[in-house]
């Protein structure tokens, strides 16, 4: 029978592999589009597919809000500040170079701070996983076909970074005593709303377009909400700093669709970068697998 650390690690990777799809579907979406608005929406959308599993598999509704309240606050809160200033990031710097800083510094920050503020011990496995990792990811990105530099757009970046790993230290607190269903529900209503104000500055009056509307319900539901709900449900038996390095297969799922549907194509390094960050991811993998 598989224990729950070695299911944890699927479904983090499930999540990731969710995730890698956005970058295409948003590809396909009208030239119109407003990355901040895309960023609100799936939000949205994320959080009322969460609260529709939460009611499903949830006896209280409420016990997440009333159990954490302040963990489960900043988990929205970092969740939302991940979200707008990755789409900032990506707008200003490009896909390449944005997801780079971001995916790549993810991990070294979720290192730091369970080192720092939690006293963590981590294995060489953990460390050597990470590392690996982290320059196959920055291999991949910057080697692609988008290469432009901007001070505001990595800092944006590595902002970024930074929220997607406390939203990760918050929610693998608030999910030790909670349903990962609800905590996840909980933590992207209070990101949904903290992102309205992006519907009062940008026009979203296109997002119910039929070229815009069905790639959008994906992005809410499958590639956030599923991808969410796994990715909490691993939160909950994996350290932090672990979940946020194996969901860097994000980036290789991504280069897998761009070429099957958009028609991109190999580079030789981008390949020995994917063979990097799977031999990271195995030892990533390997440091929690026990």
């Amino acid at each position: 029978m598989i224990n729950n650390k070695r299911l944890s690690i699927l479904t983090v990777i499930l999540a990731a592999t969710l995730w890698g799809s956005t970058g295409t579907v948003q590809a396909v979406i009208p030239e119109h589009k407003e990355p901040l608005v895309i960023g609100a929406v799936r939000l949205y959308l994320a959080a009322i597919y969460l609260f529709l599993i939460s009611v499903l598999f949830d006896k209280n509704l409420l016990s997440t809000i009333f159990k954490s309240p302040v963990l489960t606050a900043f988990s929205g809160l970092f969740m939302m500040l991940y979200n707008m200033t990755f789409f900032a990031a990506v707008l200003i710097s490009g896909v390449g170079v944005g997801t780079a800083i971001t995916i790549g510094s993810a991990p070294i920050w979720a290192l730091l701070f369970e080192f720092i503020i939690l006293k963590s011990k981590h294995g060489l496995n953990k460390l050597i996983g990470a590392t690996l990792a982290v320059a196959g990811i920055s291999i991949l990105m910057l080697f692609g076909d988008n290469t432009d530099w901007s001070n505001l757009g990595a800092f944006l970046a590595l902002l970024s970074g930074l929220s997607y790993a406390l939203y990760s230290l918050f929610t693998s607190r608030v999910v030790n005593k909670n349903s990962h269903h609800n905590t996840a529900a909980w933590t992207f209503l209070i990101a949904a709303f903290l992102s309205t104000p992006v519907f009062i500055f940008f026009p979203s009056s296109w997002v119910f377009s039929n070229e815009a509307i069905y790639y959008l319900i994906f992005l809410g539901t499958f590639a956030t909400g599923v991808a969410y709900s796994f990715f909490t449900f691993g939160l909950k038996y994996l350290s932090s700093s672990t979940a946020v390095t194996l969901s860097i297969v994000e980036p290789i799922t991504a280069l897998i669709l761009a070429i099957i549907i958009l028609g991109e194509s190999f580079s030789i390094i981008q390949i020995l970068a994917i063979i990097v960050i799977i031999l990271g991811l195995f030892f990533t993998s390997k440091s929690e697998a026990v």
